[in-house]
């Protein structure tokens, strides 16, 4: 597994950075941005991982992203990458925690624009991580990519998965990446188990089980568009109230 060091020097690097697109393409290879004033490199760093991000949006996969294609995207020399990110696999993990920002902000927004009822904001929530993840698949994909690799070629982000994963003093699991929107997920099951709407005896389990399922629905309807999905929001609020044990 990645050390919490090499974990806390990718999110600080991102955790300023806007969830915006990169710049736009067509640098050419011999073009070159103007040099940051003193002071100024966190920018740099903003920009390389968007850049990236802009790589993954126009060929939908991670596998565009090498250091000479970020250099090209952001107008730098490739070298200049080595003050900021160590390797490519630093990059793209500062690019899993961008994206996590931006599925816990999505979500976020789903639950606000619900209004006050418990049973319709943990399923505004649960609306909200679908469309991103529909809206966005090339970075969704990338959350949950099985082909981010090291140094080595060995698999990193989907072995630090399947790692034993530790449990906090309420028995809630400490994941290293979307513990934010997972945490999301758990606060809105149990919110509507203080409000007695629903029946839940392990909000953790349910919490799961409806992870899962969302997780499900975003997968297959974008490796299979051309199936008759019926409308997401109704699909999403159906799996919701049983998955969560919502009463009626």
């Amino acid at each position: 597994m990645k050390s919490a060091q090499e974990i806390t020097g990718a999110q600080s690097a991102v955790q300023a950075a806007p969830h915006s697109g990169a710049r736009a393409a067509g640098v050419s290879g011999t073009a070159r941005r103007p040099r940051n004033a003193r002071g100024q490199g966190a920018r740099l760093t903003e920009e390389i991982v968007s850049g990236a991000l802009a790589l993954i949006d126009r060929t939908g996969s991670e596998e565009a992203v090498t250091l000479r294609a970020v250099a090209r995207e952001v107008g730098i020399a490739a070298p200049s990458i080595y003050a900021h990110f160590p390797d490519r696999e630093a990059i793209i993990m500062a690019v899993v925690v961008r994206l996590f920002d931006e599925l816990t902000a999505a979500i976020e927004q789903g639950v606000q624009s619900a209004g006050d009822d418990p049973a319709d904001r943990l399923v505004g929530g649960c609306e909200g991580y679908v469309a991103y993840g529909l809206e966005h698949p090339a970075r969704y994909g990338v959350l949950f990519s099985d082909r981010v690799r090291g140094s080595h070629g060995e698999r990193r982000a989907a072995r630090d998965y399947c790692e034993p994963v530790q449990l906090d003093p309420d028995g809630q699991p400490v994941l290293e990446f979307g513990t934010e929107s997972f945490a999301l997920l758990v606060r809105s099951i149990d919110d509507c188990v203080r409000a007695g709407v629903s029946a839940s005896t392990d909000v953790v389990a349910d919490a799961t089980a409806v992870w899962v399922a969302l997780h499900g629905a975003v997968a297959l309807r974008t490796a299979l568009p051309g199936f008759p999905w019926p409308d997401p929001d109704g699909f999403v609020r159906g799996l919701v109230l049983s998955l969560a044990r919502l009463r009626a």
